[in-house]
């Protein structure tokens, strides 16, 4: 990111995502199903991700940059882990309504 339309953007995501991971965990504390469950995971771990951008962009935090081949292990692990909570839950949801 190197530009005030990066920082917008960035900015604009932190909100959305915590937006969404404050309604997340309010549908946490009225569901217990495992499938919601997993998707609600994802959802908070999403907004961290974003949160843990922001710090990183204005140099409060540092990451060791391991990578492989071109690309850094720890930000494909940090944008591919809310994915892969939302795909679980989703693939468990169908799995139980079964027909």
């Amino acid at each position: 990111m190197n530009g005030p339309d990066d920082l917008s953007i960035l900015v604009i995501d932190l909100v959305l995502s915590g937006v969404v991971a404050f309604t997340a965990l309010m549908l946490w504390s009225l569901i217990r199903e495992p499938a919601w469950m997993l998707v609600i995971i994802g959802m908070v771990i999403r907004f961290g991700d974003v949160a843990f951008q922001t710090l990183h962009r204005f140099g409060i935090i540092s990451v060791i940059d391991v990578r492989i081949g071109d690309i850094s292990l720890f930000w494909m692990l940090m944008r591919a882990t809310p994915l892969v909570f939302i795909i679980v839950g989703i693939i468990t949801m169908i799995r139980s309504v079964r027909i």
